[in-house]
């Protein structure tokens, strides 16, 4: 066999092992989706003992996958079909979602697997913290594809609040003409929302309190913000904004996810407080 066919099967060789638990072996190489097309992926997992496994439970690094394991019997050093499921929807960049395989047997390690795939959004939604650049989407990953804004202040200070979300088009998004905001509709009395084209073609939503001056009832507001626009596969974009107003402002810190974080001494907020990120 000449040389250079054995380096070939080689490479092959190792491509599939490489690929044994796995939908991709990098980011690289995994498969890009738009914000609308679901996430749908089946994994070869490997049974990388010499005995037969049985699987006992899925368990995932994410609550939005849907996971499904028809064959729950593994024979030695066999494969097994994981099919898995995520929405995509208000996510973009890279997306990695680990499976850790549970078996019947407490001897034996769990079998990992991971789903990797990169998400181009329609429309990007971002927070703009006071001393970021609005003209560009946030390093941070924390500040992207934020969906709701948190708040918390006196009664007598609503000056104090601020918040901006940048909304933007990747180049491969753009609608003709560019992305406009057709209209922001809001039902509450606390919050005013002002758009503001920007030179980049991103669109800067500032908004504060609709009366600065005046002392607000005290209370705690989750309130829904609709902003329409003209892309034609996400026209509609529902941000939540929650605000305590509360006369203790300052006794607690926001947590940059968007729950509140209690003083020393004090219970955590229950699960699901803060916004989940992958």
């Amino acid at each position: 066999m000449h040389t250079w066919s054995i380096i070939l099967l080689l490479a092959a060789a190792t491509g599939a092992s490489a690929l044994d638990n796995t939908n991709a072996v990098d980011a690289e190489h995994a498969p890009t989706l738009r914000e609308v097309e679901p996430f749908v992926g089946r994994i070869q997992v490997r049974n990388p003992y010499d005995r037969a496994v049985k699987v006992k439970l899925l368990d995932p690094t994410c609550s939005c996958a849907t996971l499904e394991m028809a064959e729950r019997f593994i024979l030695p050093k066999a494969t097994a079909t994981l099919n898995i499921a995520v929405l995509n929807t208000n996510r973009s960049g890279g997306m990695t979602v680990g499976v850790s395989i549970f078996l019947t047997d407490p001897d034996l390690e769990t079998i990992e697997v991971t789903a990797r795939w990169n998400i181009r959004a329609c429309v990007q939604v971002d927070a703009i913290g006071t001393a970021m650049d609005p003209l560009k989407r946030p390093e941070d990953a924390a500040w992207r594809d934020v969906y709701r804004y948190v708040s918390k202040v006196r009664p007598d200070e609503l000056i104090r609040l601020r918040k901006r979300v940048r909304v933007s088009a990747p180049p491969e998004e753009t609608p003709a003409g560019g992305l406009k905001i057709e209209g922001i509709d809001y039902t509450g009395t606390l919050w005013a929302f002002t758009p503001s084209a920007q030179a980049d073609g991103s669109i800067l939503i500032s908004a504060s309190a609709r009366d600065p001056e005046t002392e607000f009832r005290v209370g705690d507001y989750d309130e829904p913000v609709i902003v329409r626009t003209n892309h034609p596969d996400k026209a509609r974009i529902e941000l939540r904004f929650q605000t305590a107003v509360t006369r203790d402002a300052g006794a607690r810190a926001i947590d940059p996810q968007g729950g509140l974080i209690p003083p020393p001494g004090l219970p955590l907020p229950p699960p699901g407080g803060a916004v989940p990120k992958p």
